[in-house]
């Protein structure tokens, strides 16, 4: 490895680094936020809607204000170094400029991100973090000391990589609408198929607030709820069915992770349904769910053809 490859490479893992704390922090300042793991849940749940949010440690809001602000500078200096090495390095740049774009947008959108009724704004949070952790880990890949193993099972983890990003995109919908206490425990919401609209789904429409601070979840939040929970059995199926197929190919360690992942991501939402969605379990669900599209971003590089 050349000096000027293995600065860009020490470059890009710190801000990796620092993508992985600014992803936690900002899930857990947002989830934090809407009320879940309240003590008198679910009554508390949503009041941030009405400014009341809970109080929560400074040091957190310090921690990713900081972190974010320096992810920032470091995107702009790894575009400029991809940009310097775009003759010898082709790929890097693409990718760099994609990460410094996200970058751009999520500053934009920070005006906004303070007025919880917009679900667009949170949505956009929740995706652009995810979208630069996972240009960052791309470009960290390949850096990586691995030989490209050609697979036919490339095109089906593309497929499983569209899926997960649908239904990660859609539990965001979900965690932005405050849809956690609208359909309590495992049997889900009685009868919400006959209030549901494609309505809902629309990321720009404007939350409510009750005149008391108490948000009362409606058929938009049940309709996301309900359709995030029965979007994960065919998004689980398919992605155990692609572990599977890894282990008929040899590439046992890939396909007991990925199966080991999904079934913990399952549980954890299943958790998380049956407690009444606990901070803690949320979190983990959420973290899963990036570890998840981490696993299906290095499939996909490792079974690319070798060039």
């Amino acid at each position: 490895m050349t000096d000027g490859n293995r600065t860009f490479y020490l470059l890009v893992r710190i801000t990796l680094a620092l993508m992985v704390v600014v992803v936690l922090l900002s899930a857990y300042m947002r989830l934090s936020a809407t009320g879940l793991g309240c003590p008198d849940w679910p009554g508390c749940y949503g009041r941030v809607l009405a400014g009341l949010a809970p109080p929560r440690p400074e040091w957190i809001n310090i921690t990713h204000r900081f972190a974010a602000s320096i992810m920032g500078l470091a995107a702009l200096v790894i575009v400029a170094l991809a940009w310097r090495r775009r003759r010898t390095a082709p790929r890097d740049f693409p990718l760099a400029l994609a990460l410094f774009g996200l970058t751009a947008f999520l500053a934009a959108i920070g005006k906004w991100t303070h007025d919880a009724r917009l679900p667009a704004v949170a949505l956009g949070n929740l995706l652009g973090g995810l979208g630069m952790l996972l240009l960052l880990w791309r470009l960290h890949l390949g850096y990586m000391p691995q030989r490209a193993t050609p697979s036919g099972l490339r095109g089906w983890v593309l497929v499983g990589m569209a899926l997960l990003a649908a239904q990660t995109a859609l539990g965001g919908m979900s965690s932005a609408n405050f849809a956690a206490s609208s359909c309590a425990g495992l049997t889900g919401c009685d009868g919400w198929w006959q209030q549901a609209s494609l309505a809902a789904f629309n990321p720009f429409h404007a939350l409510g607030v009750a005149r008391d601070g108490n948000f009362a979840p409606g058929a938009t939040q049940q309709t996301l709820h309900m359709a995030h929970r029965f979007l994960a059995l065919p998004v689980s199926g398919y992605l155990v069915w692609l572990g599977i197929c890894l282990l008929r190919e040899s590439r046992r360690l890939s396909g007991l992770l990925l199966i080991a992942t999904i079934a913990l991501q399952v549980a954890l939402g299943f958790g998380a349904a049956a407690c009444g969605s606990p901070l803690i379990l949320v979190l983990l669900h959420n973290a899963a769910a990036a570890f998840l599209l981490l696993v299906l971003v290095t499939l996909n590089y490792r079974l690319r053809k070798q060039v």
